[in-house]
C-alpha cells in the first residue's frame, strides 16, 4: 500500500507539470486520489459499534464526526480524537477506521474522528478552529457519549498530525495562545497525550522535503503561493513551540516517506524539551515504508505501530 501511494503521488506530480501554476485545477484532480485506506479485523468490527455524521455544531463546513465505541463499554471512556490526512484539500474522517475499532475495543475509549472543512474552500486557521469546536462538543456531551473528559488523547495522520501536533501546542504553550488569540476548550490537565502518524512539523524545511504537491497543499491552507512569504507560517511550525509543558507524544514514521527528516525534527524538539516519548520509525531490510504505511492493519509494520499506540494510550489511562 505505502508503494502505491508513492507511485499515485509521482503520477499526480506528473500531472500537476501538464497543469503549471493552476493550483484550483491541482485540487480537484488531487482529491480525487485520497481514499480510506485499510480494514480492521471482522472480530473488532464485532465488538465496536460506530455512529455517524454527528454535527459538533461548527461554524464552518463539513463540520460533523463519527464516533467509535466498544460495545461492552461501562465505566466513563477516555476520548481518542483524531484528525484525518488528505494535504488539507481531501481525505475523510474515515481514514482511521482500521484503527479506531482496535482501539475502541481493546482500550474501552470513544474513539472520535472529525471532518474539516477542506481548502482553498476555506483556509488556515479554520481546521485549528474546528478541532477545538469539535472538542467543545465532546466536553459539553460527556454524559451523552459516556465519556472521561479528564483522560483526553489527539491523534493525526499527514496534514491531521501537524493540525493535531499544532493544537497541542496550543493547549501547552501560553505563549501560543496569545500568539493566535486562541484559548483552547481544553486545558493541559485533560491532555494525556498525542499520536502523530507521518506527518509534517516545520514549515522552514517542509518544502524541502520534497513531498509530492507540497506547494500546492500549503498555498491551498495559507492562500500564499510561498509558504516563505506567508505571515502566520512560525505557528504551523510546532517544532518551535514545543517547551517542557508538551503532552506526552506516540510519533511514527516510514523510512520512505518524505516527511521523515520532518518526524526526526520533531523528535530532536521533543527531547531537547524532555518530554516523555514513544517513537516508532521503521526500516526493515529489503521493504520500504512509505508515507501512511500504518493504516494498513494486517501488515507486521502497521500492527506493530497500531500495538505501541494502543499501550501508549494505554499506559496513560
Amino acid at each position: 500500500m505505502s508503494i502505491l501511494i508513492i507511485v499515485l503521488l509521482i503520477a499526480l506530480a506528473a500531472l500537476f507539470a501538464q497543469f503549471g501554476s493552476n493550483y484550483y485545477t491541482q485540487v480537484k484532480v488531487m482529491r480525487r486520489f485520497f481514499k480510506n485506506k485499510g480494514s480492521a479485523p471482522e472480530d473488532y468490527l464485532e465488538r465496536t459499534s460506530l455512529e455517524k455524521d454527528i454535527n459538533y455544531l461548527s461554524v464552518f463546513s463539513h463540520g460533523t464526526l463519527d464516533v467509535y465505541t466498544a460495545n461492552d463499554a461501562a465505566a466513563p471512556q477516555p476520548v481518542i480524537l483524531w484528525v484525518h490526512g488528505g494535504g488539507y484539500v481531501g481525505g475523510d474522517k474515515s481514514c482511521v477506521k482500521s484503527w479506531a475499532h482496535v482501539i475502541a475495543a481493546d482500550l474501552h475509549a470513544a474513539v472520535f474522528s472529525i471532518n474539516y472543512c477542506l481548502s482553498p474552500d476555506q483556509h488556515y486557521p479554520a481546521p485549528i478552529l474546528q478541532l477545538d469546536e469539535a472538542l467543545d462538543f465532546i466536553m459539553t456531551n460527556r454524559e451523552r457519549f459516556n465519556l472521561d473528559t479528564d483522560k483526553i488523547f489527539i491523534g493525526g495522520d499527514s496534514a491531521g498530525a501537524q493540525i493535531a501536533s499544532q493544537y497541542a501546542a496550543l493547549v501547552c504553550n501560553a505563549e501560543l495562545q496569545d500568539t493566535m488569540k486562541i484559548k483552547p476548550k481544553i486545558s493541559r490537565r485533560n491532555l494525556r497525550g498525542i499520536i502523530l502518524c507521518c506527518g509534517f512539523y516545520n514549515s522552514d524545511t517542509v518544502i524541502r522535503s520534497r513531498f509530492p504537491a507540497i506547494k500546492t497543499f500549503m498555498w491551498a491552507y495559507t492562500n500564499e503561493k510561498k509558504l516563505r512569504n506567508y505571515s502566520r507560517k512560525d505557528e504551523l511550525s510546532t517544532v518551535k513551540h514545543v517547551t517542557e509543558n508538551y503532552c506526552d507524544t506516540y510519533l511514527t514514521c516510514g523510512d520512505a516517506d518524505p516527511f521523515i527528516h520532518q518526524a526526526h525534527e520533531m523528535i530532536n524538539a521533543l527531547n531537547a524539551a524532555n518530554v516523555s516519548s514513544e517513537i516508532y520509525l521503521p526500516k526493515v531490510k529489503g521493504k520500504k515504508l512509505g508515507h501512511e504505511y500504518q493504516f494498513l492493519v494486517g501488515t507486521p509494520e502497521a500492527d506493530t505501530a497500531l500495538k505501541k499506540a494502543v499501550d501508549f494510550i494505554a499506559e496513560r489511562i
